[in-house]
């Protein structure tokens, strides 16, 4: 049996800041509102991914007066036509913002258009977005092209809207690879009860409690760690200032 869960990571942190159970008979689509109503989302901006841009949750978003940023694929396949249909072609010269960055050798060029989003049958909108990742091997090959789609509550520039959409994909690398892999939640078969999410909430608190203590590396702090006892303490201390 799995047990699905659902969380809210802040970007500025990468400290999980809620989490719900999903009930087997739906889907996390239907749990923002049990997921926000117990935070203070005022003047935040709230990121999702291509699941999530449905009415109910944007209504609910701007309820509670945040902004959104949400991708949106094929499964929502008339707001991804409205949204392709007032962006410019995907050609680079053509772009808004662009930004480039290298990583193991490869050269990665993310280049960002915006549009108004006039017209555009979705609560709040204000502005629909593309971006374009291109990967560039050390020998000047392209190796891969990746374009994404998303519509947005904010008036910002393309630039601050790519940002955003790149911090959402955070919660994989900082949150759910660590739970997964080094506090092997994977390898976990607790699911009876509230079991399975009492102990993901237990290992989001470790995580938080390293991060807000000011460490990054989260796998030489645990060894750390585990090898002196006597070190916890002042970890402790350090996150709770």
């Amino acid at each position: 049996m799995d047990v699905q869960l659902f969380s809210a990571m802040r970007h500025d942190t990468a400290v999980v800041v809620a989490q719900v159970k999903v009930p087997d008979d739906t889907t996390e689509v239907t749990q923002i509102a049990a997921l926000l109503d117990g935070l203070d989302i005022t003047g935040m901006t709230i990121t999702a991914d291509a699941a999530h841009p449905s009415h109910d949750t944007a209504q609910y978003l701007i309820k509670q007066q945040a902004g959104y940023v949400f991708t949106v694929k094929g499964n929502r396949p008339t707001l991804l036509t409205t949204i392709t249909e007032r962006l410019p072609a995907a050609v680079p010269d053509t772009a808004a913002a662009t930004c480039i960055e290298h990583r193991n050798g490869h050269r990665i060029v993310r280049t960002a258009w915006t549009s108004p989003a006039d017209g555009t049958d979705f609560p709040g909108a204000a502005q629909v977005f593309r971006i374009r990742r291109d990967t560039y091997a050390p020998d000047g090959q392209r190796v891969s092209k990746h374009i994404l789609h998303g519509i947005t509550s904010l008036t910002c520039t393309a630039s601050k809207i790519a940002a955003h959409v790149r911090r959402h994909w955070g919660i994989e690398n900082k949150v759910h690879w660590i739970r997964d892999v080094l506090l092997g939640e994977d390898a976990h078969h607790a699911y009876l009860g509230n079991t399975a999410h009492t102990m993901a909430a237990l290992r989001n608190l470790a995580l938080a409690l390293i991060r807000l203590a000011g460490h990054t590396r989260i796998k030489h702090i645990m060894e750390r760690h585990h090898a002196d006892k006597m070190l916890i303490p002042a970890l402790l201390n350090a996150a709770i200032r």
